[in-house]
């Protein structure tokens, strides 16, 4: 029986799907009442106006160059646009994967000690992947890294315990670290915890020498890592244009104190049990920070004084990777401040390092407590499953109001039922609310660009009697006129402009200027198309036979506008009674 088969059995292996059942339960609950939010829209919008190009998949976004990140965006867009039960789906299987993956390495390095479940759990249940799990965009920053990162740690731990060839495991560590950069930058963490993960199990080596024992057994390996990574920077160098994060010393040092200490310490212990949220920041209260630290180094001293024989060195390697990792938050993001450091999608990467060095540590450690029988170790082992348990189920009850965007959900759903229940209405293209995508983005926050992937395919801007604007709860509502400027009296008393093939012009009242919606009031015998125009722009609509309205929306042109030119096909004269030029009044 393989070493991967037999850490499902027994008590410890029932116990351990136990606890993956209810990450699975858990999850998954809070993943069927969550939904897209902010990057979402506009990345996906983005994608589906895109070829799938080379230039696409490998363009400069916001500083990042991710490829696979981007071809998924682009397959979803195009084949499951908003379809939020296989985005969450696809989370929850990953998210399964790289809890499987940990389990396996875990068993590896504790065989059946059972604090190996311990650890599980805790990779399992803690909050702070809680927050990027839920949202989308975040969860890709996320899982696909962590579960690289746990593969290429995997097949290194077998790798040194003589499992498998040497050179397919240390080509899959190399296949795996690619991917992993291809899919986002933050990968190039995954060597030097590889590299601590080496030294850490160079046993035949004591003090110093583990170093130069990890760098000589494992050589080739570190060959092939930095090649991967080296040139992976020179092209993300190439293809990007990456400014510093910029920030004062001090702001430094408050976004260092809120990454490490108000973050990830209170992460990895099951909080934040109290605090608030601003935006995508959570803020514990300051007695969940003291009282986090004091068990993280309740913990650390713990390690120290009952660990194995690499406890220094993997306590080390963690804090060397929560370093790094705050390295990267200040080279690109130190000038938002200390709040910044608060956002658990920078901090939340460290739980899986910390799972796996505690697990060095304790790896040759005497049985604790001890002397005492399996009896006693079973129930202190179930004592702290239940604490963590606990511990978390605050954490979680205090971040899921606040992360599952049902606000989001509802919007969407009553736009998508308005446009069902009328398929033929054509939506005004306004900017979109800030709670479901900040101006930040420009132009990319239009809602033609983030509704334009719908599957019922919305129309935007065109001449419509049937032109709506999108309400604050994205309901669908007639358009009508704030202050307009009307036309002039037409030189017809009774068909006021007459619209013929030769043309007319019609006066405004008083010059407009701006993006602005126009409304067409007329009656025609019988159909035709009339052109209306201004500047460099003109646009088209179908006058139909009676009395009838049209919208159109007005681009903002150059200069000011106080005449429309209008031209009839010349299947009939249409008489345009008014027209009327202004903002739309939003609801």
């Amino acid at each position: 029986m393989s070493r991967a088969m037999a850490s499902w059995r027994g008590a410890q292996g029932a116990a351990a799907v136990g606890v993956i059942a209810v990450m699975l339960a858990v999850r998954g609950r809070l993943l069927a009442g969550s939904y897209f939010n902010q990057d979402d829209f506009y990345m996906t919008g983005r994608a589906y106006r895109s070829d799938l190009t080379w230039d696409y998949l490998f363009s400069d976004f916001a500083g990042h160059v991710n490829p696979f990140q981007q071809l998924t965006l682009w397959i979803v867009a195009h084949h499951a646009p908003y379809d939020w039960p296989v985005i969450a789906a696809a989370i929850l299987v990953v998210n399964l994967a790289a809890t499987v993956l940990a389990w396996l390495i875990l068993s590896r390095l504790l065989g059946d000690s059972w604090s190996r479940l311990v650890l599980l759990a805790v990779f399992a249940w803690a909050p702070i992947t809680l927050v990027p799990t839920l949202w989308w965009s975040a969860a890709m920053f996320l899982w696909p890294h962590v579960l690289c990162s746990l593969a290429a740690i995997w097949l290194l731990v077998r790798w040194r315990q003589g499992d498998g060839r040497g050179w397919v495991n240390g080509v899959g560590i190399v296949l795996v670290s690619a991917v992993a950069l291809l899919w986002h930058e933050r990968a190039v963490l995954i060597a030097p915890l590889l590299f601590g993960v080496a030294v850490a199990l160079a046993d035949e080596a004591s003090g110093w020498r583990r170093l130069t024992a990890a760098l000589s057994r494992f050589r080739w390996l570190w060959v092939g890592i930095v090649a991967a990574v080296v040139g992976f920077l020179v092209g993300h160098g190439m293809l990007t244009d990456v400014e510093g994060g910029g920030g004062t010393a001090r702001q430094q040092l408050e976004v260092s104190w809120s990454f490490v200490g108000r973050s990830v310490v209170p992460g990895l212990v099951g909080g934040p049990w109290s605090g608030k949220t601003l935006g995508g920041a959570v803020v514990p209260a300051t007695w969940v920070t003291v009282v986090s630290v004091v068990l993280v180094v309740a913990v650390g001293a713990l390690l120290l004084w009952r660990g194995g024989p690499a406890r220094r060195w993997s306590l080390a390697v963690l804090a060397g990777y929560v370093a790094a990792d705050l390295g990267l938050l200040l080279a690109g993001r130190s000038g938002f401040g200390q709040i910044i450091g608060l956002d658990p999608r920078y901090s939340s990467d460290t739980l899986h390092a910390a799972v796996v060095c505690i697990a060095l540590c304790l790896r040759g450690a005497p049985a604790w407590p001890r002397p005492a029988t399996r009896r006693v170790r079973r129930l202190v082992v179930a004592g702290l499953l239940a604490a963590y348990g606990v511990a978390s189920a605050f954490g979680t009850a205090l971040l899921v109001p606040h992360f599952q965007n049902r606000e989001d959900r509802d919007f969407v759903t009553t736009l998508r039922d308005d446009l069902d229940a009328d398929p033929t209405q054509v939506i005004f293209d306004g900017t979109a609310p800030e709670e479901l995508v900040l101006p930040l983005v420009g132009s990319d926050n239009r809602y033609s660009v983030i509704f334009g992937p719908l599957p019922e395919l919305p129309v935007f801007d065109e001449p419509s009697p049937r032109l709506r604007v999108v309400a604050p709860d994205g309901d669908l509502r007639p358009v009508e006129l704030a202050g307009g400027i009307s036309s002039l009296d037409g030189p017809d008393d009774e068909c006021g402009y007459p619209v013929a093939s030769s043309g007319i012009d019609v006066e405004l009242a008083a010059p407009v200027d701006g993006r602005l919606v126009v409304r067409v009031r007329y009656y025609s015998g019988q159909e035709a198309t009339v052109r209306v125009g201004a500047g460099d722009w003109e646009d088209y609509f179908l006058a139909r036979r009676g009395p009838n309205e049209v919208w159109l929306v007005l681009p903002d042109l150059p200069g000011e506008v106080a005449e429309l030119e209008m031209t009839s096909d010349g299947r009939a004269t249409v008489c345009v009674t008014d027209v009327a030029a202004g903002l739309p009044e939003l609801p």
